[in-house]
């Protein structure tokens, strides 16, 4: 009997883990969702199958690995009520202490990466992208495996693609 209790109790631990298994970035997303200004959208494992996402000129590959999930959301600060800075403060803020900023020496001040893992191998990469003046639109872009990132500016490029205003 003691045994059977505790194959349920670890049954339900397993079920609760599986079921709380979505990164804590999701909140960033589900925080600004249905807000005025704001456009977001995924793509699945599937999807991100379906098409190849180019990060270099050259054959050598840039990001190796499992791509899961890229999620993208925009922010008019022209429609919403936050400014363009507010709003990238606001997102990168809801991110927990376990992601960290990356930091370019090249650094474009249009844009942040905050990534989860370890020096080369990642779960999460996370580009904001923002513009020069405050009322100009905001990006996010997420990427969501198990890859390892070999240029992280091909990787930077990559998500100021999603983002361009043509």
């Amino acid at each position: 009997m003691k045994t059977i209790r505790i194959l349920i109790v670890a049954v339900v631990v397993f079920a609760t883990q599986l079921a709380n298994a979505q990164s804590k970035s999701y909140k960033m997303y589900d925080a600004f969702s249905n807000k005025d200004g704001i456009t977001n959208f995924s793509f699945s494992k599937n999807m991100t199958d379906a098409f190849n996402i180019e990060l270099g000129d050259d054959d050598d590959e840039k990001v190796t690995g499992d791509l899961n999930e890229i999620r993208f959301m925009s922010y008019n600060p022209k429609k919403g009520e936050l400014s363009g800075s507010e709003f990238t403060r606001r997102a990168v803020k809801m991110l927990p202490p376990q992601y960290k900023k990356y930091v370019d020496e090249d650094a474009d001040s249009d844009a942040e990466i905050w990534l989860l893992g370890g020096k080369k191998k990642f779960s999460e990469c996370h580009l904001f992208l923002t513009n020069k003046e405050e009322n100009q639109m905001r990006f996010v872009v997420s990427f969501y495996g198990d890859f390892t990132v070999k240029d992280l500016d091909g990787l930077k490029e990559t998500g100021k693609s999603f983002s361009d205003e043509d």
